[in-house]
């Protein structure tokens, strides 16, 4: 086997691997997203958001894993009862984690396009419930299906090696 193929299996079935191409997905349909209701379509915008994707894709990692993954486990370890019966993990998980996202990102945006949203209260508001009302049905309908049929058909091709 040669060395490239080594290091492709090692990169499909590290455990972050799906993780990151999650992140990574969701990061550029909803920063396009938000773009582009708010400024249309155009080569300039779309060259703003290639420039802006990289560290919005670092930041929202670094958001999901060092802040709202642990608060969102901690929840569902204080109150273990509510969950498991309400709501499995596998969605209440993904789901309180993208609310946590999605609240930070629209504080952000909300206050870095002041001209666009002069009232910060309304303009959040109306920011985080046209993002959130969007990220979640494209998370749980189009994006982990997909990328998940696409990574278990490619680990069934390419089967670990040990």
């Amino acid at each position: 086997m040669t060395r490239l193929q080594n290091i492709m299996h090692r990169i499909l079935h590290h455990p972050n691997t799906v993780v990151v191409t999650l992140v990574s997905t969701m990061v550029m349909i909803m920063l396009s997203y938000n773009t582009i209701i708010r400024y249309g379509v155009s080569w300039p915008v779309i060259l703003t958001i290639l420039k802006i994707y990289p560290l919005a894709v670092l930041f929202i990692y670094c958001l999901r894993t060092y802040v709202t993954l642990p608060l969102v486990l901690k929840l569902h370890d204080y109150f273990p009862h509510h969950f498991n019966q309400v709501i499995p993990r596998h969605v209440s998980i993904p789901f309180f984690v993208i609310t946590g996202n999605v609240s930070v990102m629209m504080v952000i945006l909300t206050e870095t396009h002041r001209k666009l949203y002069p009232y910060f209260v309304s303009g959040f508001v109306g920011n985080w419930a046209k993002t959130f009302f969007v990220a979640v049905p494209v998370f749980f309908f189009i994006v982990r299906p997909t990328i998940d049929f696409i990574f278990n058909n490619l680990k069934m091709k390419y089967p670990r090696l040990d």
